[in-house]
């Protein structure tokens, strides 16, 4: 399979509408805030998961409460973006 830049420009162009309405999507869901730091989810890659991950969460945000769902939404969002801004430098 041959990639063109025709190709990767029309590629950058349909993830720059899908970050724009997932975006959206995450600002309409309040979930703007699921995860407070970058470039993780609490100090971690993904969403935290286990017992031992938000025993972590609660001694390294105090008073923070994960909201699963959210924090999806956000990092999805996050890791879309990131995509994009990556396709844009190239």
């Amino acid at each position: 399979m041959v990639v063109t830049r025709k190709g990767v420009a029309g590629f950058t162009i349909l993830l720059a509408l899908c970050v724009i309405v997932f975006g959206a999507y995450v600002r309409l869901t309040d979930a703007g805030l699921g995860c407070p730091d970058w470039p993780g989810c609490y100090g971690f890659v993904t969403v935290p998961q286990t017992a031992e991950d938000y025993l972590s969460v609660e001694q390294n945000f105090p008073g923070e409460i994960v909201d699963e769902g959210k924090a999806w939404r956000e990092m999805i969002h996050r890791y879309i973006a990131s995509l994009l801004g990556f396709l844009i430098l190239l």
